[in-house]
């Protein structure tokens, strides 16, 4: 049976670390997060689609973490897409945060369709 791992973090949809040094460990026939902190297997499964579906059901997801954290500048969750302004490099999770800062006749003066210094963006890695 060959086995592959690589360096992860388990973290909420807080932001908050569960795991901060954990290994994913994954064969054929098994799938794994090891917490080095804690000397143990903390979620064990057959598949990673399994383990997934186990840490979704939690409010968990895995995070490599050398992965650089995106926080909405104003409630401070972690973000995977939202609202990116150059000049200060704010950035806001949605539409709500957003207008708690600025309105929204001046995000779109500052957006200025698409040629100015805010605008919409995902950070997904590929």
């Amino acid at each position: 049976m060959n086995f592959k791992s690589i360096d992860i973090q388990v973290v909420d949809d807080s932001g908050a670390i569960v795991v901060q040094n954990g290994i994913l460990v994954e064969s054929d026939q098994f799938c794994a997060i090891y917490d080095i902190d804690e000397g143990h297997f903390k979620f064990v499964c057959t598949t990673s689609f399994e383990l997934n579906i186990m840490l979704a059901t939690q409010d968990l997801r895995m995070k490599d973490p050398e992965e650089e954290e995106r926080l909405c500048s104003e409630c401070g969750i972690t973000m995977q897409e939202g609202f990116y302004f150059e000049s200060d490099g704010t950035q806001y999770c949605s539409e709500e945060c957003l207008t708690k800062v600025i309105t929204w006749d001046e995000y779109l003066a500052i957006h200025d369709d698409g040629n100015g210094g805010a605008y919409w963006t995902e950070w997904y890695d590929v």
